[in-house]
């Protein structure tokens, strides 16, 4: 076509069109995050530990298939084939290190291609030193969250699913590390089971993976973990971290609330106001007394009775808190304050299935689908490593931190000695641009590859955490 072909009439007037082969991308940014990646070295670990032998000489390289998978989660993908809006990109290649991006059979067949077992054990080992950026006595936030499966999947089942009843599911098992955002232990389960399944040996297998250097203060979860099970390990385990758990207000509770004298109440009654009372009691189905919370909150009730005030009839909200942390070690107030801290796991899971797409990557096959979603969840650590680093003051969520570090208009310039990527950015960007990546620069220089890759990056990756159980 000849070049009077391209010329368009737009409203601000026409507008030439011509094409050009030079390595243009709109995930410039990208490339600071490339080099925080290769300095972690996990993907070159990863490659050369991996447990599947590739022996065809026309087989893709392990590293450009796992590049390749990380780069389409970065990029806001959420299905396999979305790796496709990638692969004829000039630079992207060029910026990670690899022949090229490879397409979604390609992922799909090599997952598929390691055991069950072996896929879980993998991504662990080669991780296990990303560990060591966490904080001593660090707490462990446990929850499940449900993944909606359409069509026919393995292990998929029909269990609780509060916004598609009726629908399978998997109901996966997580633990995230309470003020940091990281996401340490992931086990998939199918949709039939309950929040306390297979906890036991989830536990187990968090603290191997996390290394003895790198082990919890404190277990904390909901309803679904207030159980005599998960209680009785906690006590009988040698070197066990410590627990608090909600508890379901049950009729035996409800007895223990309504045991409770106005006079044992800590702290005023007024409307908004906290009270708590510390009680060691052993309700029914427990092997032993334990430590018991309660807490209420007055609040003013809606009725319709005519006649009467809306705001005439104060009632409580209440809730029941048990662990096995003495008195001595957090007061009574303290524990309702120490477990609304958990809050912030959910925000966790709603980011990792609206804008990491946990629950996007799937397949027919079980093991595809699991390992799928463990190598999504590295990148999510990853990221936010990375991210900590671009903005210290506070958590970025990907899909801001797309917008901001990686979608920046770009162009690959090639000499004979090196490589040159021009980003196109205003100026009103460009300042917090090089801010971000001058404590890239700096954390990359500072120590030698063969040392802890995660030193420094504490700082900022716990810039609030409270200083509850810590040292």
């Amino acid at each position: 076509m000849s070049e009077e072909d391209f010329s368009f009439p737009t409203c601000a007037g026409n507008i030439k069109v011509e094409v050009t082969d030079e390595a243009l991308t709109p995930f410039g940014g990208l490339v600071a995050f490339a080099s925080f990646l290769k300095r972690t070295s996990i993907l070159e670990d990863l490659s050369s530990s991996c447990p599947v032998e590739r022996t065809s000489p026309n087989a893709a390289p392990i590293y450009d298939i796992l590049a390749s998978f990380l780069l389409t989660s970065v990029c806001d993908g959420d299905r396999f084939n979305h790796v496709n809006r990638l692969r004829y990109d000039p630079s992207l290649p060029e910026i990670f290190g690899v022949n090229k991006i490879v397409g979604d059979d390609t992922i799909r067949r090599f997952f598929g291609s390691i055991e069950r077992e072996k896929g879980r054990n993998w991504p662990a080992t080669n991780t296990k030193k990303m560990w060591s950026i966490l904080p001593k006595n660090f707490i462990l936030d446990w929850d499940s969250t449900v993944l909606t499966k359409y069509g026919k999947q393995e292990e998929a089942e029909i269990g609780y699913n509060p916004t598609k009843k009726g629908r399978p599911s998997f109901h996966p098992l997580m633990a995230t590390v309470s003020g940091t955002r990281i996401v340490p232990y992931y086990l998939m389960r199918p949709g039939n089971t309950v929040s306390a399944s297979q906890w036991q040996d989830a536990m187990e297998q968090c603290l191997e993976w996390l290394g003895e250097e790198n082990q919890p203060a404190l277990n904390r979860g909901d309803i679904g973990f207030g159980i005599e099970s998960i209680m009785n390990w906690h006590e009988t385990r040698q070197n066990a971290p410590n627990y608090l758990f909600k508890l379901k207000v049950t009729s035996k509770v409800r007895e223990l609330i309504k045991s409770v004298s106005e006079e044992e109440w800590q702290g005023a009654k007024s409307r908004g106001l906290l009270q708590v009372v510390d009680k060691e009691i052993k309700l029914s189905g427990w092997t032993k007394s334990r430590r018991v919370i309660l807490a209420r909150r007055e609040h003013r009730a809606v009725t319709a009775e005519s006649g009467k005030s809306l705001f005439d009839f104060a009632e409580f909200k209440y809730d029941a808190y048990v662990t096995d942390l003495s008195i001595e070690e957090v007061q009574t107030w303290q524990i309702v304050d120490l477990y609304n801290q958990r809050s912030d796991c959910e925000n966790i899971f709603d980011e990792l299935k609206n804008q990491w797409g946990l629950d996007g990557f799937c397949s027919k096959n079980a093991n595809v689908t699991e390992l799928a979603a463990r190598f999504t969840l590295l990148t999510y650590n990853l990221w936010n490593l990375f991210s900590r680093l671009m903005e210290p003051d506070r958590h970025v969520e990907a899909g801001t931190g797309r917008r901001w570090y990686t979608l920046i208009a770009s162009r690959l310039v090639k000499t004979a000695r090196e490589k040159i990527i021009k980003l196109s950015v205003s100026n009103s960007w460009e300042k917090q641009i090089k801010d971000g990546y001058t404590r890239v620069c700096k954390w990359i220089r500072s120590t030698a590859p063969q040392l802890d890759f995660t030193k420094k990056i504490e700082v900022n990756l716990t810039p609030n955490l409270n200083p509850i159980l810590l040292n």
